[in-house]
């Protein structure tokens, strides 16, 4: 390394030393319309968020665990802040996220703990951890909504008349508030929008995932002005095309999908990557339309040789593009069988996991266990 090398990464190191401290917000969050939600408001309100998406039982636990992990790799003078909403945790997970906490505290780490939920079922946690906030008059996202405008942030999201609508129109669904008939089958359409956006998979492109239902919300308040529910309901597969189809030109919802989740693969493969005895791979979960997507990769990536995708049961789809015989791996590895580039099997005694890291430690050992 000669002395100008040296002397580039110096100044690296110290412009990273002098940087000012950041906020970050790490913001867990149910996974339906109440949930993202108050990943909206949150953004609003506080900017750019670093967003998770989680539903009950060990996923929280896991989720938990990847934020403070992302938190400890991050600069020990960030000030962050681990907001928690629409989810009634379970008295262990509220020891983990206190134990997290404490121990990034003690280790240098600035940590502001809070969790905003309507769930009557949390009371008694609520009344035992002083950072768990509940009250069930509210949905969650308007006590997210409340909390952001009683910290005094953001006065142009306090003073956003739209905003504060569709979050009526949220907390009128999410209470089931039939009386206020506008806002109620307003917030239906928003739920249904949300809910039919599911074309790129959560577990294997989180943020993806989070950017692509929050933006079309956001395209929802085109429609809030005079309550436009019916024209939202019929407009839901239009505003998902615009979104998904990146500036290119209309076609089908599948089509479009699966351009749009083949680029993802593509750019994410290296860190999905596996092998089978000499034989390149990728790796992914719940994918959908693993026919489709499994094709277009292996022809956009020549260099990779099948393409395994695991649901949540633990079953597998194999796909290949004549560089290896699925049928044959399938048998050895996974009890099942096929064609030579399609087939399938399944894990036995499979658990299921909640973050990518997870299935892929145990695939991977699979496969070297059974490479040669």
């Amino acid at each position: 390394m000669t002395f100008s090398d040296w002397r580039e990464q110096l100044n690296e190191l110290e412009t990273v030393k002098n940087a000012p401290s950041k906020r970050i917000v790490y913001h867990l969050s149910h996974n339906d319309l109440d949930g993202y939600s108050c990943h909206l408001v949150a953004k609003r309100f506080l900017g750019e968020t670093k967003r998770f998406n989680s539903g009950y039982g060990a996923e929280v636990a896991a989720k938990l665990t990847l934020i403070g992990s992302l938190i400890e790799k991050a600069p020990q003078r960030n000030e962050n802040i681990v907001l928690i909403s629409d989810l009634n945790i379970a008295k262990e997970d509220c020891k983990l996220a206190e134990k997290i906490r404490d121990r990034l505290t003690r280790d240098g780490y600035k940590i502001e703990l809070r969790l905003l939920d309507h769930h009557k079922s949390g009371e008694a946690l609520a009344q035992e951890f002083d950072w768990y906030f509940l009250d069930s008059t509210r949905c969650a996202t308007k006590i997210v909504y409340d909390w952001c405008v009683d910290r005094g942030e953001n006065p142009q999201a306090a003073n956003d008349d739209e905003l504060a609508e569709y979050v009526a129109c949220v907390n009128a669904y999410d209470l089931w508030l039939q009386e206020d008939s506008d806002r109620f089958e307003f917030g239906k359409a928003l739920n249904r929008l949300v809910a039919d956006s599911r074309e790129i998979s959560s577990l294997l492109f989180g943020f993806e995932d989070n950017d692509y239902r929050l933006s079309v919300l956001n395209e929802a308040f085109a429609y809030l002005k005079g309550y436009k529910n019916i024209d939202l309901d019929d407009n839901i597969l239009a505003i998902k095309k615009r979104y998904l189809k990146e500036n290119g030109e209309l076609d089908t919802i599948d089509n479009l999908a699966a351009r749009f989740v083949t680029k993802l693969l593509v750019k994410n493969r290296d860190r999905m990557s596996v092998n089978y005895e000499g034989h390149k791979g990728i790796l992914t979960y719940q994918i959908g339309n693993i026919s489709v997507l499994g094709n277009a990769f292996l022809r956009e990536c020549p260099d990779y040789h099948f393409f395994l995708d695991v649901n949540r049961f633990g079953s597998i789809s194999l796909r290949s593009n004549d560089k290896v015989d699925v049928s044959v791996m399938a048998g050895k590895l996974f009890g099942g069988g096929g064609h030579a580039n399609a087939s399938g099997g399944k894990i036995r005694e499979f658990k299921e996991v909640f973050t990518y890291d997870q299935l892929f430690e145990r695939i991977n050992a699979m496969l070297n266990a059974y490479s040669f």
